[in-house]
């Protein structure tokens, strides 16, 4: 025996194709839009990566373009075609921090965008003149560019706060300065 079929007329056809046809576009437009998010976000991420790095290293980046062997005259590249080198890079952003260590030009350009660009988040904290602001600065401050380099435990104790806020201060700091190094670019996309 065999099953009874149902038949649809074109029009109910046409309709159901349209309204698939709808769905499947707005399905993919999602994905599209999501997609984009995603490729944003990483490379914000990739960005806040960069500056702890370049700030975890500036000692040494530092005491190695003072005693450079080449002057900023040498320098064919400027700051911002290297900050442009290491944000379009994958996942590799410890070997482009490797190879500023290894190419003197490249270190003394480097440090002294980021020099200029500490100077610039001084201001800034200075200016706001809040608290968190002017603890902030310090806190930048004594981990990467006193000597000696204060430990957490050390600005925690020094600004009668626990070692959390002292970290927090780390991430608002380093959003901060990525948006100074990386310009435009390495502000966060807040969703």
């Amino acid at each position: 025996m065999s099953k009874p079929t149902a038949k649809i007329s074109k029009e109910l056809a046409a309709e159901i194709a349209a309204i698939a046809g709808d769905a499947g576009a707005k399905a993919a437009l999602a994905a599209y839009k999501r997609e984009a998010e995603r490729t944003v976000h990483e490379r914000v991420d990739r960005r806040l990566h960069n500056t702890e790095l370049l700030l975890k290293n500036y000692r040494m980046f530092k005491s190695h373009a003072e005693n450079a062997v080449y002057s900023a005259q040498d320098i064919d590249e400027d700051a911002y075609d290297i900050i442009d080198l290491m944000s379009d890079r994958g996942n590799d952003s410890d070997m482009v921090v490797e190879s500023i260590k290894q190419s003197v030009a490249r270190t003394v350009t480097i440090v002294s965008h980021i020099d200029t660009m500490l100077k610039l988040y001084h201001t800034y904290c200075v200016t706001a003149g809040t608290p968190e602001e002017l603890r902030r600065w310090d806190v930048v401050s004594g981990l990467y560019i006193e000597e000696p380099p204060k430990t957490i435990r050390q600005l925690a104790n020094d600004h009668i706060c626990t070692e959390r806020t002292i970290y927090r201060d780390i991430d608002d700091a380093y959003g901060k300065i990525a948006a100074l190094i990386f310009g435009i670019d390495g502000i966060r996309k807040n969703k």
